[in-house]
């Protein structure tokens, strides 16, 4: 077992990618590291094959022109689509697709604005503040296997927990694709390692606690005089500060994490108790490292006007050491200048000799639906359907790397990467899991979910207040707050679901035989 302060030799990635995804039984945990040094670039990611060899579905696609929308929050799977879509239509030359890669804030208002007036794109993601149990309940989106041809023996082909009941599936049907796998870290430590060797910190040998990470930002900030930062934040995104508290807080102990993303009531809870964990000290402590490093004058300024893809331009330029976002910043970084110092580290946690694993639910890192509403069924489905295949699948690894690993996990394994991409998937194999999910035992738990109303303000959104001072209470305050609307949005969903006929109540939460450091695997299995 490693240390973290000494070099270890890396799982391989074969062995990690067994059980639900990339969430592995056997993971070392509680110190067990790999900080050998692959971090420091040097060298631009491999390019990915554009030889799509995209097979025929069954699908009756239309013999004269048409032309299919699709929108989704972009990133490197943007790279991807582009490349597919490109031999999509060199294939079907009649169909033409209208892609726009963009980010979750344009998503939210296009999407949103779409459901509200008829006009939503044929295939998208959901925004961030719609559910899927929401989407499917109003009539916005349409069951996939009302379109796909062989459904069944389609869906056999995706590892368990890729789908499950009140994620993307609702009364027997399937709603939404997940193309990719939850096992990543989202928060994952990006760093200009020029920067932070000057500072004199190796990160490549150092998982850092809280306080050498606010030391390493004020060393940073001191050394820049002006000209770079410590850190820099995307804030004005939803997401863009609770994901990365949570993800501090979750493997420095907070079991079950604190972000307050997704569907109300399935995030954020330790399923131990069935309770929201906002209130949790470590997740105090983790807010009050996130406002030191802003009080230290540690923050790049204007992080709190900048969204997540706005920060994540200006880190390669070099304004700041640090940032906390996804693996799927690698490939566009490398690629555009091999020569950027950047490196590739463990998020910090308040003891790196105590260190947790981070868990996930059930569904993909990214799911596309397709609208009630669309005439370009059968076009949908043989996109689907041949997402669906080894050959997609290989594909979106080489195109994605960590930043989205495949459904399959054969793919992942078979994927060539540059040791940047391969230690962030390293990590993921070893530090992430899946969790419980109560609408998996329960199916009537889904109703719950449809019957909710998020809280306001959310989580993230106290988070940008403390941060930026328009909320004046203290930390412990304020996250009381956020746990009272959390467990009375919580109540309030279950009073109305009951009075509807569901057989729910706050005991479906609870899973008594949950292990924290194990992936709640037997849910799952088909």
């Amino acid at each position: 077992m490693n240390s973290p302060e000494s070099p270890g030799t890396p799982i391989s990635r074969r062995r990690a990618l067994g059980v639900i995804g990339a969430g592995g039984a056997g993971l070392a945990l509680a110190a067990c590291t790999n900080t050998s040094d692959t971090t420091s670039n040097k060298t631009a990611a491999p390019t990915p094959k554009s030889d799509f060899n995209i097979a025929t579905s069954a699908a009756k696609l239309p013999t004269g022109n048409v032309q299919l929308r699709w929108i989704d929050s972009g990133d490197t799977k943007a790279e991807f689509f582009k490349a597919f879509f490109s031999a999509y239509q060199k294939k079907h030359s009649n169909i033409k697709v209208d892609y726009q890669g963009t980010n979750w804030n344009t998503l939210t208002q296009e999407v949103g604005l779409g459901f509200r007036n008829n006009t939503v794109a044929d295939v998208f993601e959901l925004p961030l503040n719609v559910t899927a149990a929401q989407a499917v309940t109003n009539g916005w989106v349409g069951a996939v296997d009302d379109i796909v041809p062989n459904w069944p023996e389609v869906l056999k082909r995706y590892p368990p927990g890729l789908f499950a009941n009140g994620i993307n599936q609702f009364n027997g049907k399937t709603y939404g694709m997940p193309f990719s796998s939850n096992g990543r870290i989202g928060s994952i430590l990006l760093y200009n390692s020029d920067l932070t060797k000057k500072a004199g910190f190796d990160l490549d040998k150092e998982v850092l606690s809280f306080d050498r990470v606010r030391e390493l930002a004020k060393k940073c900030t001191k050394d820049g005089n002006g000209k770079y930062y410590g850190v820099i934040f995307g804030l004005t995104q939803e997401g863009g500060l609770s994901n990365i508290v949570t993800q501090f807080a979750e493997m420095s102990g907070v079991h079950g994490g604190a972000s307050g993303a997704g569907a109300v009531g399935t995030n954020s809870i330790n399923w131990k108790t069935g309770q929201f964990n906002f209130t949790h000290p470590m997740v105090a402590e983790t807010v009050e490292l996130i406002l030191a490093m802003k009080s230290d004058g540690s923050v790049f300024p204007g992080s709190a006007s900048l969204d997540q893809p706005g920060a994540r331009e200006r880190f390669p330029q070099g304004v700041a050491a640090m940032i906390f976002q996804g693996p799927w910043n690698i490939d566009p970084w490398t690629r555009a200048d091999p020569s950027f110092p950047l490196g590739v580290a463990m998020p910090p946690v308040a003891n790196p000799k105590d260190v947790w694993p981070t868990t996930h639910g059930p569904g993909g890192s990214d799911t596309w639906y397709f609208s009630a509403k669309t005439k370009l069924g059968p076009v949908v489905a043989d996109i689907f359907s041949y997402m669906s295949t080894e050959d997609a699948q290989l594909h979106w690894a080489d195109y994605n790397g960590a930043g989205g690993p495949p459904a399959f996990p054969a793919a992942s394994a078979k994927a060539t990467l540059d040791p940047l991409n391969e230690k962030a998937l390293t990590l993921a194999n070893k530090y992430t899991m899946i969790a419980p999910q109560p609408a998996v035992r329960n199916p009537d738990v889904s109703k719950v979910f449809q019957a909710q109303k998020a809280p306001q303000p959310t989580f993230d959104q106290t988070l940008v207040g403390l941060f930026t001072g328009q909320i004046k209470s203290s930390v412990t305050k304020a996250l009381k707050g956020v746990q009272d609307r959390y467990e009375k949005s919580l109540d309030d969903g279950i009073k109305l679901a009951k009075s509807r006929g569901a057989k729910v109540s706050r005991d479906d939460w609870i899973f008594d035989d949950w292990d924290p450091k194990k992936p709640y695997a037997k849910l799952y299995q088909k």
